[in-house]
């Protein structure tokens, strides 16, 4: 089987519609910079990594219902500047049929849920997966056949291995959600344990620790043993909340194929579309 490239739709929409120096227009003017931008930079990661094939997953409408269920304040934060970017979904899902790139979006669940559900099928094949998104929520799924594909870094570090996360943050990407439960997620609006950073929540989860471990493990001292305690049913329901579910649905069974993505570049794609005149 060739490798899956699996796309988190929305991270790459919200890089392309804002992540270039100026408006990408058609010959009429019209701007058509979130589709170009789409399928230009998809394509550009493609030229890199080689023969694989591609799938693409989008947050349904409601995908936060349920964790905003769980917590009212989960991603409460964000506020998106412009709306008129989803003007361009229809187009993107369109050239994603085009190139015969097998796409997905349920209404009431987030794209995450969907990648790491369609990941855990296809690890336990020994499938070489890689996780197009710039989201570090991503890192818990990472293991030695699937990498983090960032094309947003320089390119000698597109790939995010579970090595490259260990290094730079001393966790394994199994320890990502407790990592991160300590420390908060700014980008889900997930507060963390007021004076424990990185290092410090690195230095708890040494040697693969996890919270459950933590209390009775002797790590525990001073303030910080304190704040721990103190906010331990917060730091529960932060690992709640980050950690990916599995999601129950037929259209998952049969996503992929095996076939090699045929890529065309991005101007052409708006050509066959009607959208570059």
């Amino acid at each position: 089987m060739p490798p899956l490239v699996i796309v988190d739709g929305h991270n790459l929409l919200f890089r392309a519609a804002f992540g270039f120096p100026t408006p990408i227009k058609s010959r009429s003017g019209q701007d058509r910079t979130a589709t170009f931008g789409f399928f230009a930079i998809a394509r550009k990661a493609a030229m890199g990594i080689g023969e694989a094939e591609w799938v693409v997953f989008f947050d349904g409408a409601q995908g936060t219902a349920t964790r905003l269920a769980e917590d009212a304040t989960y991603k409460a934060q964000r506020v998106l500047k412009d709306p008129t970017i989803f003007d361009a979904m229809p187009d993107i899902k369109a050239g994603l049929d085009l190139l015969q790139i097998r796409w997905l979006e349920l209404p009431t669940t987030e794209a995450d849920d969907l990648i790491s559900t369609l990941v855990g099928v296809e690890a336990e094949q020994g499938r070489q997966i890689y996780i197009m998104s710039m989201d570090k929520d991503f890192y818990q799924l990472v293991n030695p056949t699937t990498v983090i594909l960032n094309t947003a870094r320089k390119r000698e570090q597109w790939i995010i291995s579970h090595e490259d996360i260990l290094a730079q943050y001393g966790v394994l990407p199994a320890q990502w959600c407790d990592f991160r439960a300590l420390t908060g997620d700014p980008s889900d609006n997930i507060q963390g344990i007021t004076g424990i950073g990185p290092r410090t929540a690195a230095r708890l989860l040494a040697d693969g620790m996890m919270l459950e471990e933590l209390v009775d493990s002797g790590r525990l001292s001073g303030t910080i043993e304190k704040k721990v305690i103190a906010g331990w049913e917060k730091v529960l329901q932060n690992r709640h909340l980050l950690r990916m579910r599995l999601i129950t649905d037929a259209q998952l069974a049969n996503l992929t194929t095996g076939k090699i993505t045929n890529w065309l570049p991005a101007q052409t794609i708006l050509s066959q579309l009607n959208l570059w005149e």
